[in-house]
């Protein structure tokens, strides 16, 4: 039987090819004409930014670009990001880049209509009552999915920890969505953002919270990530393997927001700021383990149906469908344990892992119920 449901996405999701062509048709439809641009100096060197800059110009709007992004945003960069947008009068935020330069720009446009600073909503924190600034997001990686999400994760500048703040005011106007830019993505990062992708799906369709929309768009992710994130890692040029990735992020990103995710990304905020560790590359080294630790509490169906997206007999033992998942993780070329990390975390840090894990609400998505004694030897056991 099916159980309520609800399924919630404004955001207008446009697949277009070149973006910076993209970019000024889908302000234009905002209605503004001055916007701030949030970016990273990475993505400034690729020459995206300059592109769609003068695409901007062109067409008659006021352009600035804040590009300070960290890879690991604080509090503090969103701060930087709002106070330039309100310096300059602009009338709408365009985020590109991974997740990092969305989730920041997501974070400025909820204040610039909410007031306040971003630790003041974050984990439970005040209320968000207003709709946030216009927001267009461009993701510049197959992975996040954050360009079709309400929630943005910023660390906390006097406690680096990633911190959660979700709300249905804050998603993007539009997403614009170009497999090109992604074209010779290295092949490590290309491989850590696929993973969360791969990551936000598998944790959508197996946790407590699952729903047939969102199940449609983990499935699709999952095999999408299976048939084209090795190819996308091995040939960085391959844009057929690239688009796929991008709608397998896309899918993924959607499942996620719609389904919660669980333990692999509750521990992993820990691990992230505890060894400053790329999230996807968090995220790969902690997913044999968990997935051990999950699987026999997987719904047979379900069970059943990532057997067949992997290629193995329904009826696959638990300790098969768990050395599928690590040789995936190390086809791509991902760690599948902390194990060159066992000198970084001492008893103090494994304890301080397992508490902040604890508070994070995905925990309580997971297939399998966790406590702090279970954070803590997952994490021990991958040491």
């Amino acid at each position: 039987m099916i159980q309520p449901f609800d399924f919630h996405l404004p955001t207008r999701i446009s697949w277009r090819t070149p973006v910076h062509d993209a970019v000024p048709e889908a302000v234009a439809a905002l209605g503004v004409q001055r916007v701030l641009v949030v970016t990273d100096p990475g993505i400034v060197a690729t020459g995206l930014i300059p592109r769609i800059e003068s695409a901007l110009t062109t067409s008659g709007t006021s352009v600035s670009t804040f590009t300070d992004v960290g890879s690991n945003p604080t509090t503090r960069h969103v701060a930087m990001a709002r106070e330039m947008a309100v310096d300059t009068g602009a009338e709408a935020l365009i985020a590109v880049g991974g997740g990092s330069a969305i989730d920041t720009a997501k974070a400025a446009a909820m204040l610039l209509a909410n007031g306040g600073s971003y630790s003041d909503y974050q984990w439970d924190g005040a209320p968000i009552t207003r709709p946030s600034h216009p927001l267009i997001t461009i993701p510049t990686t197959a992975g996040t999915g954050s360009e079709v999400t309400k929630v943005a994760v910023i660390s906390d500048e006097n406690e680096p920890f990633k911190k959660g703040v979700l709300s249905p005011r804050m998603y993007a106007k539009v997403a614009i969505l170009d497999p090109e830019v992604t074209l010779g993505l290295p092949a490590g990062l290309t491989a850590a953002t696929g993973i969360d992708a791969f990551i936000h799906a598998l944790e959508a369709f197996i946790g407590k919270r699952t729903n047939p929309m969102s199940d449609m768009l983990a499935i699709k992710s999952l095999h999408l990530c299976r048939e084209n994130l090795p190819k996308a890692t091995d040939d960085g040029s391959d844009i057929e393997a690239r688009s796929q990735m991008m709608l397998a992020a896309l899918f993924g990103g959607m499942a996620m927001d719609q389904s919660g995710l669980g333990l692999v990304h509750a521990l992993s905020g820990g691990v992230c700021s505890r060894l400053h560790l790329h999230h996807g590359l968090a995220n790969a080294s902690l997913l044999p383990t968990v997935f051990g630790f999950n699987v026999g509490h997987i719904a047979p169906d379900r069970r059943r149906r990532l057997a067949t997206i992997f290629d193995l007999p329904t009826d696959t033992e638990d300790a098969a469908m768990v050395d599928s998942i690590t040789e995936f993780v190390r086809r791509i070329g991902l760690p599948t344990d902390l194990s060159a990390h066992h000198d970084s975390l001492d008893s103090a840090a494994l304890d301080s892992i397992a508490e902040q894990s604890m508070r994070m609400v995905m925990v309580h998505n997971n297939p399998r119920s966790a406590d702090i004694d279970d954070c803590r030897s997952l994490i021990e056991a991958m040491l």
